[in-house]
Formats: C-alpha cells, structure tokens, sequence
C-alpha cells in the first residue's frame, strides 16, 4: 500500500508539467488517435439504466487490426507490418471500483516493438485532464523470462474519483517476419454497452495465410479486396465474464483469435472441408490447410524415424531396441496394451534413469517406432483438449498433441511430465475429438493434399468415474493432550489420472527410479548409467546431492498435503510414506499413508464433545459456487471419491444425532451418499460422491448444485457425543 502512496504522490507532482514536450513519434500519434472521427461512440457517456448499479461499466471498446504486407522485400521475406489499436471509454460509478481501472495494463509482444499510451479524464465538474507520456510511471512490468508466461506492462492512472469517464487508448505496432497469434477476449472484469472491431488484413498469397476465428454466435461482416479482407462486427450488453469455480470450454467465451503464418502451402481440397466442419474450432476456411499440414508433420516426425537416424540418438535406439527384443521375449504372452506398456515404460525410465536427453518429440519418435517394428495393431492421429486457445498454450497449431489408439481402445500420447507411466492416461483429452489414421501395423504415410480419405474422426473415450477413484481411509481418536484436537490416520489409494500430480507432488525421483530398475531386471546404478551415457562426474555430483535432499523436500511435500486437506495448520506429521506408486497394471494403486494432529476439531463441555467430523473429508471449497451458471461446465476427468472413516467414542459417551450424518442424492451427473452406523465403540462413516462426465451443458448446473450442494452440508455436520 505505501508504494502505491508513493506512486500516486509522484504523479501529483509531475502532472501540473503540461508543458513538457513529448517525444515527437508519441505526441505525433497520440494527437493522431485523438483527432480521429470515425469513433463517435467516444462522445457518447450516457449510462443505460441496467448498468447505474455497476460499480464500473465500459460505455465503449474498440479495437482495430491492420496487418499488410510491405512493399519491401528482406532477402526471400515479405515481411508483415501489424499496428493495434485498443480503445476504451470507462465510467467509474463507485469508490471502491477506482482501484480496478487505478493500473492499466497491455500484453507486449516483443521488445523492439512501439507502443503508444493516450490517457483522458473527463472530470466531474466537466474538465479534461490528458495524462503526459513523459510522466507516466510503470507500476509493473514482467520482462519475459524462463518463468514468466506474459510480458506485460502496467501504468498506473492517479487521482481518480467516482463519477470520472476515463478514455483510453493503446497503440502498437510490430513487424512479423514469420508467425504471429493474436487473441482479442471480447468480454472484461466489467459490463461492455457498446463494442466495435475492425480488421485489415492481408489476403493469402503465395507462402502466407491468415485465419481468424469467431464463435458461431458473432456475425461479422467480411468484405475481400484484390489484396486484403476487411472484417467488422460490433457487440452491444456485454456481460462482464465470471468468474466460474470450474472451468468454461473456451469456445463458450467471447473471443476473436487471429492467426498469421508464413510458408503455408496452397493446397486444398474442398471434401475434407465440407466432412471436417470444425477441429479446434476455427472457421471452415481454416481447415483444409491446417488438418492437412497437422497430419504430414505428424506423419513425418512419427513415422520416419528421423530421431533414430540421427547420430546421436542412433546407439540409443539400437541398444534400446535390443534390450527390449530380449525382455519380451522372456514375456511371451502379454497382450498387445502390456507390450505397449512396457515400451512407454520403459523408455520413460531411459529418459530419467539412464540420463538420455529425449525431447516430447523424440520420446513420440521412439515410442511410435518401437511399437510399429513390434507389430502392434494401432491408429493415429492428433487430439485436442477441451481447454486450448489460452495465451500460454498458443491459439491454434501447437495445441494438438498425438495419440496412439489400439485396438482395445487405450491411448497413448507423449510423455512431457515427471515420473511418468503408460497406465496414466491423461483425461485432458477424453470426450474430445481426433482426427485419425489407420496405419494398421505400418509406419504411417500421409501425402499432404491427396489422402484425406485416410482420415477418420472418432471420439476419445471418458473413463468410468469408478477408474478415476480416489479412496480415503480414515481412522480418528480424540487426542489425550489436546481437547480440542484429533490423532488422525490416513490411507490413501489413487486410481486413475490424479495419480499424475500426486505422485509428482509427493514422491521421490530415486524411489522411482529403483522401482524401474527393479522391474526391468537392470542391475546397474543410476551412477553407472550416468557415467555409461557420457554424463561428467561434476554434473553427477550436482545430481547426487540433490538426491540426498529429497528425503527432506519429501517431508514438506507431506506436510503441505495435510494443510491442503484439511484447509487448517496441522502438526508436525507422526508417519508418511508411499507404499505404491501405481506404475504397473498389476499395481494400478498409487497408495500413502500418513498420520498427523490436527487441530480445532472438537468442542468440549462438561458433559458433551462436538467432533466436526465432516471436516475429516477434503475441503474443496464447494461452498463458494456460484448458484447461477451460463456457461458450460468442464471438469478435468470423471472422478469417484470414497471415504471410510471411523471415529473412536470414548468410554461413557454415546452418538447422539446419527441419522443426520445420512444422506443420498443421485441424478444424471452422479451422485452424493452417506451412512453412518456405531459399531464396536466406533462411528464409522461410509462417504461416496461420483462426477460421471467431463463436461455439462449450463442447464445441468442444478442438478451439479444438488451433488455439491449435499457435500458441503455433510461438510459442515459435527457429531455430538454426550454422557
């Protein structure tokens, strides 16, 4: 808070200096912008009678995209000149809206790139206070780096009071000299009356195509000339976007993403666009190109065995390849999804436990190869996941991934995680559609523009919520030296997907490494692998120590699960450990265990204890749904969750409200259950709760609510045990 004072007082000092001379390139622009007339709605500051309440309302946004082509040529180049212009026209109707409209903030798309910033207040009282360039201050700026996804600048807007219309613009310009993704989100943190796009953008020609892509609601007016298109549309009420507990599939939210690449071929082909209406959700002129180009690339790098050829990867996979020959042929009668399985297995472990540097692609290379020599019977082809079109993951190419379906229906797709295994199928992509290619049991081959009958779509299949299965087993007594708190025992076995982050999150890299060494009968150590594949001796030392540090980075790793579960401080854990990893498909399990104190769990008077056992389940924040949803909703996979607890009742006490703890809903999203019995000197609690699909139409949020809804009560319950 001191530094934004700070900020602030800064800035009153400096505004008075109006007449401080501006850069020639900014004040040239900045009067430019402002002078222009084809933006009427700027003038316009009546607030409609639906948005008076808003704390904040846009009474107008523009943005504008000019992309053409320069008349100069760089060697073999037609380089692309690109100016954006982003306006805004905010009201602030509240006090306590000034500080979200108190910083202004634009995505920087490369470091010799020009932006221009123009900022007006209209006061109150009636008078206009233009901010000076010279004197603004950058409250924050992300320069891009290993560990930033954005680079970013803010500038903060001082002195600012209700009732003020702030008028804003930011201009940009950039040359492309090879691709370039743009993405426009259409809705913000506050109501939108009044939005208006218009684009220019370079009609395809020789090695570059431009594509854009609208959801299916937003009509636009596109109009071709000899070398450009001219795109425009406006949008009128635009609802602020919400702030949504789970996910909303991207294509819900208003957006206009823009994709500009160089050296794209000409080829077409009318059939593939009229049986392939949408992949990824771009527009139908999008894909002829883009399907075609996806399936050649993928073709070659998982086909031909590029990886394998070269010199440094040539011994790898030759010596790979043995060994695997020999350790199948010692297992002669495994199916076709556990010989798969031991191959993605295996050269997970190559890539970690022997030290080889194998990139996600090169892994696919191996992975594809090896099965195909080996004669397993499979498909491929490319799947997108139901989240693409963020910044961070890209807008539109690099958001396939591959995948390899047998005949029984498993997938496969690259491994770019740690720890990994085969028996984890990564539901990102399940209920999604690919577009594939029978390759039977032969290396793949696709001619770009010829083979699209070879390419079929088929559905990934959802996984039961039953084989997502998250199992707790929970033994809990009333702690001797502290009335208020509980010994708590916990056994946990995972199945499924989730088993990726906690394995990540919890185990060890040594301790995986032995279980694979273990598995494949390899007697060498992770040393001696090393050392045999050409890793120094200083950078094995840099290695080894670190290993020694993971029993400790392991401790808080289990300490900081406990916080999370129980959403409260706990004590120092009694045990912890992990009794399986759920590499194999004889150990699907990934199962640990650990016990800790956890603290404000029971009430105590002179003749009555008040346990909070509901909070002996995860807290995961259900009571802080929405109770209205407009967007569709998106889960991560199928889930079933499972709690068997028991709570010892102390000598002379008894349970009191039983039948509360009960409860069952079902409906077509799945189901809460609850029961309860006193057994022994035990109360033991059987907890069920099942999501059964990955995604749900906006009309199916009630019947979510009923499920999460009946969470949150048993949540909340406590049992009274009385004399």
């Amino acid at each position: 808070m001191k530094k934004y004072i700070a900020i602030i007082v800064a800035l009153l000092l400096v505004l008075p200096s109006q007449a401080r001379r501006r850069p020639l390139n900014e004040e040239k622009k900045i009067n430019e912008i402002w002078a222009r007339t084809d933006m009427p709605e700027f003038n316009d500051f009546t607030v409609k009678e639906k948005y008076k309440n808003e704390p904040i309302i846009f009474l107008a946004k523009y943005d504008e995209f000019i992309a053409l082509k320069r008349a100069i040529i760089t060697g073999n180049e037609y380089p692309i000149t690109i100016t954006k212009l982003s306006r805004c026209l905010v009201k602030i109707n509240d006090n306590r809206a000034i500080k979200s409209i108190s910083e202004i903030e634009y995505q920087n798309y490369s470091q010799t790139q020009k932006s221009v910033v123009g900022i007006r207040i209209h006061k109150q009282d009636g008078t206009l206070v233009e901010l000076n360039p010279n004197d603004y201050i950058k409250v924050g700026t992300n320069l891009k780096g290993k560990n930033t996804k954005r680079n970013v600048s803010k500038i903060a807007v001082p002195n600012l009071q209700k009732g003020d219309i702030v008028d804003y613009f930011i201009y940009q310009e950039l040359d492309m000299f090879s691709s370039r993704q743009f993405e426009y989100q259409l809705n913000d943190f506050a109501p939108i009356q009044r939005y208006r796009f218009h684009g220019d953008m370079t009609t395809p020609y020789f090695n570059l195509t431009s594509w854009y892509w609208l959801p299916s609601y937003i009509k636009a007016k596109e109009i071709n000339d000899k070398d450009k298109t001219h795109l425009d549309f406006e949008l009128t009420d635009i609802d602020k976007q919400p702030q949504e507990v789970f996910n909303a599939p991207y294509r819900d939210e208003p957006r206009l993403k823009i994709w500009y690449n160089k050296f794209v071929s000409g080829c077409s082909n009318a059939p593939l666009i009229k049986k392939f209406d949408r992949i990824n959700r771009m527009t139908k002129q999008t894909e002829g190109n883009k399907i075609n180009g996806i399936m050649e690339n993928h073709a070659y790098y998982y086909s031909k065995i590029h990886a394998t050829t070269l010199k440094e990867y040539k011994k790898f996979y030759n010596r790979t390849f043995s060994y695997l020959k020999k350790y199948l042929a010692q297992h002669p009668n495994l199916s076709e999804k556990q010989i798969a399985d031991e191959v993605y297995n295996y050269l997970c472990f190559a890539r970690n436990g022997n030290n080889i540097s194998i990139a996600p692609d090169d892994f696919w290379t191996f992975f594809s190869v090896i099965i195909t020599k080996l004669g397993i019977t499979r498909t491929y082809g490319i799947v997108n996941n139901r989240y693409v079109g963020n910044w961070e993951n890209r807008l539109f190419e690099d958001t396939y991934n591959s995948v390899i379906k047998l005949k029984d229906g498993t997938c496969y797709y690259p491994c770019d995680y740690s720890l990994p295994c085969a028996i984890d199928q990564p539901s990102i992509y399940e209920g999604m559609e690919a577009i594939m290619i029978d390759a039977a049991n032969k290396p793949l081959k696709y001619k770009y523009g010829t083979d699209y009958n070879k390419l079929t779509r088929k559905k990934i299949d959802i996984t039961p919520a039953n084989k997502n299965r998250s199992e707790y087993v929970i033994n809990a007594t009333l702690d001797d030296t502290d009335i208020n708190a509980l010994n708590v025992d916990r056994t946990v076995s995972i199945l499924g997907t989730n088993k990726i982050d906690i394995r990540k999150d919890l185990g060890t890299f040594l301790q995986w490494d032995s279980i694979m060494r273990k598995h494949f009968n390899i007697t060498q150590t992770y040393e001696e692998s090393a050392k045999e594949n050409g890793m120094d001796q200083a950078l094995i030392d840099r290695f080894t120590s670190y290993f020694e540090l993971e029993p400790y980075f392991q401790e808080k790793a289990f300490e900081c699960e406990a916080e999370e579960y129980f959403n409260n401080p706990v004590k120092k854990l009694q045990q912890y450990s992990i009794k399986s990893y759920g590499l194999f498909t004889d150990q699907p399990l990934f199962t640990y265990t650990s016990s800790t104190k956890v603290g404000e769990m029971v009430r105590t008077s002179s003749n009555s204890k008040i346990v909070s056992i509901g909070y002996l389940l995860k807290n995961i924040g259900i009571s802080a749904l929405r109770k209205e949803r407009k967007s569709n909703i998106v889960f991560n996979s199928t889930s079933q969750v499972i709690y068997k607890i028991s709570l010892n009742i102390p000598n002379g006490y008894k349970v009191e409200n039983l039948s509360t703890l009960e409860s069952a809903v079902t409906n077509k999203c799945g189901l809460f259950s609850s029961t309860a019995r006193v057994e022994n000197d035990k109360l033991t609690l059987s907890v069920e709760w099942d999501i059964n699909d990955v995604e749900y139409p906006a009309q199916d949020w009630n019947s979510l609510l009923e499920i999460f809804n009946a969470y949150d009560d048993f949540y909340n319950k406590s049992v009274v045990l009385s004399k």
